[in-house]
């Protein structure tokens, strides 16, 4: 046989070959890319919130409560401008290490169902080693369909309208194991008393 004889086989075989390489190889590209995904880490809720936040959340929830959501907000220019800058601007829902221990906490405002007005409840979740301690109610009866919460530092800043910068400022006192109002003083008020969801009587402190 000549050499042109013998080539000429041996090219068809291999390129016989390489489309079988090919045809094998091209089923395995999506599942890699699917295996990618799956290994991710947990993805937050539409709410913004994580599996272990969603289930501190879940602890709070009593009849006449709901989380409120981004909905719940009413629309003003300053709103928009702080979607603009934010991004991700969540009205309802912080995150922050307000007791300094080197754990993130958040804090979550909720929606009475009950009254012709939407009435907001705030609580604060404070991280643990094992997920988040039971909510700390930090303020009742709220008016915050203007407002939002925001963090500066440690403090959680209540807004009740954004356009007027209307705002209560807590911080977390170790020594009263609460939140304390920023710019009350030292005089101790615990504030007026308020009627909580599930019937107890409180302080914002």
């Amino acid at each position: 046989m000549s050499v042109r004889g013998f080539l000429g086989p041996l090219l068809v075989g291999l390129f016989a070959a390489f489309g079988l390489v090919l045809g094998l190889a091209r089923p395995g590209a999506p599942m890699r890319a699917s295996s990618n995904r799956t290994a991710a880490g947990p993805d937050t809720a539409v709410s913004g919130r994580t599996p272990a936040e969603e289930k501190a959340v879940a602890t709070a929830l009593v009849a006449g409560l709901r989380p409120a959501s981004d909905d719940d907000a009413t629309d003003s220019e300053s709103r928009e401008e702080l979607r603009a800058l934010y991004g991700d601007y969540r009205p309802y829902f912080v995150r922050g290490d307000f007791d300094s221990d080197g754990r993130l906490d958040f804090a979550q405002a909720f929606v009475r169902r009950d009254g012709p007005e939407p009435l907001f409840d705030v609580a604060v979740f404070l991280g643990t080693a094992e997920g988040f301690a039971p909510p700390l109610w930090v303020g009742r009866g709220l008016q915050l369909s203007a407002g939002d919460l925001t963090v500066d530092r440690s403090v959680l800043v209540v807004t009740e309208d954004v356009e007027q910068d209307v705002s209560s400022r807590l911080r977390w006192d170790p020594a009263e194991r609460a939140f304390v109002d920023v710019d009350a003083g030292s005089e101790g008020d615990d504030g007026e008393p308020w009627t909580g969801p599930d019937g107890r009587i409180g302080t914002t402190a």
